[in-house]
């Protein structure tokens, strides 16, 4: 007698992102996500008026939130593959050899120091949040615009345009807080957003195969089972 071959299931089924839109995350519950990419600042070079004007604008800041926030903080090995590269195309094309020689060994430099150390490079980012009003409660199970949280959601493109704006106007307050803090702040696009989770997800490969930028994308996307096309009325989740 065989044994019954397991079904397969794809690892998109244990995310809960369902796309990737016009610079926005949609979630399967319907929920909308926006992250901004926010610099950093060295707190203990400030003057003390310098850092108590900070504390107090940070404080603010948290005052005002009436939403949940997520701060994401990213620690990667930095890749200087490229740079180098660059660096010996520079030199080749040196025509001082002084020049040439100080930079060839500025070059060999860098890459005994990659030998001996792991040169990370860390990120800042801020999750905005937005959930479309609720329609319907039943029980347990929150309902959101067609869907629910155990089946795809879907929603118009007029829906998802009306809740994309309102997303934006919490990213605009939320950057002009930051900003004040002396922070500066901007909003991850669509190929950046998915080479974010693509790098998260897949630290190792992300070093050595980069992503085909979206736009040079033109297949339709298929899904488990079956493909969805996509109009301009309806926007599947």
């Amino acid at each position: 007698m065989a044994a019954n071959n397991p079904k397969k299931t794809s690892t998109q089924n244990f995310m809960e992102i369902a796309e990737v839109h016009d610079g926005v995350i949609i979630l399967k519950d319907g929920s909308l996500r926006a992250v901004l990419l926010v610099s950093s600042i060295n707190f203990a070079l400030k003057s003390e008026e310098e850092k108590d004007g900070i504390i107090y604008s940070f404080q603010n800041f948290l005052n005002y939130l009436n939403f949940d926030i997520q701060v994401l903080i990213r620690s990667r090995r930095l890749d200087l593959k490229g740079y180098l590269l660059k660096m010996d195309e520079v030199a080749s094309k040196q025509k001082n050899e002084l020049l040439r020689a100080q930079t060839e060994d500025y070059v060999a430099f860098i890459h005994s120091l990659l030998e001996v150390a792991n040169i990370m490079d860390k990120q800042f980012y801020v999750v905005i949040p937005f959930y479309p009003p609720i329609t319907q409660t039943t029980g347990k199970t929150i309902n959101r615009i067609k869907g629910n949280q155990n089946k795809p959601t879907s929603m118009s493109a007029e829906e998802f345009e009306g809740n994309r704006l309102q997303l934006i106007q919490r990213v605009d307050v939320i950057s002009g807080h930051l900003s004040g803090m002396g922070l500066r702040c901007a909003s991850l696009d669509t190929q950046e957003l998915i080479e974010l989770f693509y790098q998260s997800y897949n630290p190792e490969t992300a070093q050595y195969q980069r992503l085909t930028d979206i736009k040079n994308i033109t297949n339709n996307v298929i899904h488990s089972g079956e493909t969805r096309n996509k109009g301009t009325e309806e926007l599947e989740i």
